[in-house]
C-alpha cells in the first residue's frame, strides 16, 4: 500500500512537473514572439508604412492571413499538417474557404488565390488536421483536429494565428 502511495506520489510530481515546463515554454514562445512583433513593428513604423495592396507586389495581393504550427514538446514547427479555412455564413454554417498543408518550417501562407479577395469582416475558422502528423510519429494524442475560430474585423490588417501544440494540449494567439 506504502509503495503504491509513493508511486502515485512520483507521477503527481513528475505531472505537475512536465506541466510547469510546458507552462514554462508557453510564456517563452509567447514573449519571444511577442518580441519579434515588436522589432517587426518599429523596423516597419520607421519605414514608409504603405498597406501590401498598395505597394503593387504581386505576392502579397490580398494576402491577409498566415498562420503557423509549433510542436512545443519537441521544438519545432509541424510540416505537412492540413489546413483549411472555413468562413462562417449568416445562415451560421460553414463555409470551406480554401485549404493548404504547412510547409517545413510550419507555415501557410496562401489562403487565396492572386487577385482572389482575402478576409472580409466576418467570423472564420481554422482547422487543422494533426492527427495524421502525431501517428505520423507514433505519438499518442488527444486531438485527431484543432479549430481555432476568430472574427475579423478589420480586413485591411493582418491576421497570424500561431497554433501552438503539444499531444495533450494547444494554445494560440493572434500574432503578426
Amino acid at each position: 500500500m506504502r509503495c503504491a502511495r509513493r508511486h502515485q506520489s512520483r507521477q503527481h510530481l513528475a505531472r505537475t512537473a512536465l506541466s510547469v515546463a510546458l507552462t514554462v515554454l508557453l510564456i517563452a514562445t509567447t514573449a519571444a514572439a511577442a518580441a519579434v512583433a515588436a522589432a517587426a513593428s518599429s523596423s516597419a513604423s520607421s519605414s514608409t508604412s504603405v498597406p501590401p495592396t498598395e505597394q503593387g507586389d504581386a505576392t502579397d495581393t490580398m494576402q491577409n492571413l498566415s498562420t503557423h504550427i509549433l510542436d512545443t514538446t519537441r521544438g519545432k514547427p509541424t510540416p505537412e499538417v492540413p489546413v483549411t479555412l472555413y468562413v462562417r455564413a449568416a445562415s451560421q454554417s460553414w463555409t470551406k474557404v480554401s485549404t493548404g498543408i504547412t510547409d517545413g518550417d510550419g507555415r501557410f501562407r496562401s489562403f487565396f488565390a492572386d487577385g482572389q479577395p482575402g478576409l472580409a469582416a466576418g467570423v472564420y475558422k481554422l482547422h487543422f488536421d494533426v492527427g495524421p502528423y502525431f501517428r505520423s510519429r507514433s505519438v499518442e494524442s488527444l486531438y485527431p483536429f484543432i479549430e481555432i475560430v476568430f472574427t475579423v474585423a478589420d480586413p485591411t490588417q493582418h491576421y497570424h494565428i500561431p497554433l501552438l501544440l503539444n499531444p495533450f494540449g494547444y494554445s494560440t494567439y493572434r500574432g503578426s
